[in-house]
């Protein structure tokens, strides 16, 4: 799972992955067979499959709520979810690496044409027992200062940071910082990563690597500016 700087203990609690190619008339056998194929490798299967008007969507019950595990089809691109499953970037670089590799080889499409990731981590600051609180005080004190220019309280607050490509790295990073209503203990990291590159479905396994570079930014860089403000 990794571990942020100055002893964080990042718990992810959702993971997704957009695999764009060309536009597709979608083929419900095609596709019925990816899930056949899954369905024989349990690490990697999903129990249901449905045919819907926004797409064809391979699903695993949820055992606890807000769980979510499914595989989606769309006209131009195959949506992987994982959330509230205990998952570690390592699990879900598996079923995203091996889900894309059948499911583009099932559907003759050569290469894909973009990549996107979202990931989303739970932290609890160290010297506040309150995630508002550590927000407020530490990284927007002064909107929290005037606060009562809006006429009412906060109920939660948070930023946003966008990252565009840069020297070596050709990704672009979009980060949120948030209060989590389920638990006002925690501050809630959201990393979004889009990649502008054809991988033909032998270079599928990339994916983990782009995986581990969205994961590692919010670990490395975002936690390690937060712990820099996480004090007394």
């Amino acid at each position: 799972m990794g571990v942020c700087a100055m002893s964080y203990d990042p718990r992810t609690i959702a993971f997704a992955a957009e695999i764009l190619y060309p536009p597709q008339q979608l083929r419900a056998d095609l596709i019925q067979n990816v899930h056949n194929t899954l369905y024989s490798q349990p690490k990697l299967g999903y129990q249901n499959f449905q045919v819907a008007q926004d797409g064809i969507h391979l699903t695993n019950l949820p055992q606890a709520p807000g769980q979510v595990s499914m595989a989606s089809f769309r006209f131009d691109r195959l949506i992987l979810r994982e959330e509230m499953r205990g998952a570690t970037v390592e699990d879900f670089a598996t079923r995203a690496v091996n889900v894309a590799t059948t499911a583009l080889r099932a559907l003759s499409i050569p290469n894909t044409i973009a990549q996107q990731f979202v990931i989303r981590s739970l932290i609890a600051p160290r010297n506040f027992q309150d995630g508002r609180e550590f927000l407020s005080r530490r990284l927007m004190p002064k909107i929290a200062d005037e606060g009562s220019a809006f006429g009412r309280p906060m109920a939660s607050l948070g930023v946003r940071y966008v990252f565009p490509p840069h020297q070596d790295a050709a990704e672009t990073f979009q980060v949120r910082v948030e209060t989590w209503p389920q638990d006002q203990r925690s501050i809630w990291i959201e990393n979004t990563s889009s990649y502008t590159l054809q991988l033909s479905t032998d270079d599928l396994p990339r994916i983990a690597d782009q995986l581990a570079a969205t994961y590692q930014h919010i670990t490395g860089p975002v936690c390690s500016f937060l712990a820099k403000l996480d004090t007394p």
